[in-house]
């Protein structure tokens, strides 16, 4: 048990370092760790700690629907929402 708490928390680490040189790659790696934590706290019984894993794998999925649709697009909704856009 201790044992996948630590992946699970290797793999978050992982995720978040992936994100923050903004790799598409950080979204897998991300669910992959979501569903380690889901195990974890299946394992120990802890609903809420569920509940909040589950919310934050809907959210992992969405933010990867939509990096992949600003991909697409060139980033154009990031731009255009920017304040520190100086091109509008």
């Amino acid at each position: 048990m201790v044992v996948l708490g630590w992946i699970a928390t290797t793999i978050s680490i992982l995720g978040i370092a992936l994100n923050a040189r903004k790799m598409m790659l950080c979204w897998p790696v991300w669910l992959v760790s979501n569903v380690l934590w889901l195990t974890y706290f299946g394992i120990m019984g802890d609903k809420p700690s569920i509940i909040l894993w589950i919310v934050f794998s809907i959210f992992n999925v969405y933010g990867w629907v939509m990096w992949s649709k600003d991909k697409k697009n060139g980033n154009k909704r990031n731009r255009k929402n920017s304040k520190d856009d100086t091109d509008s």
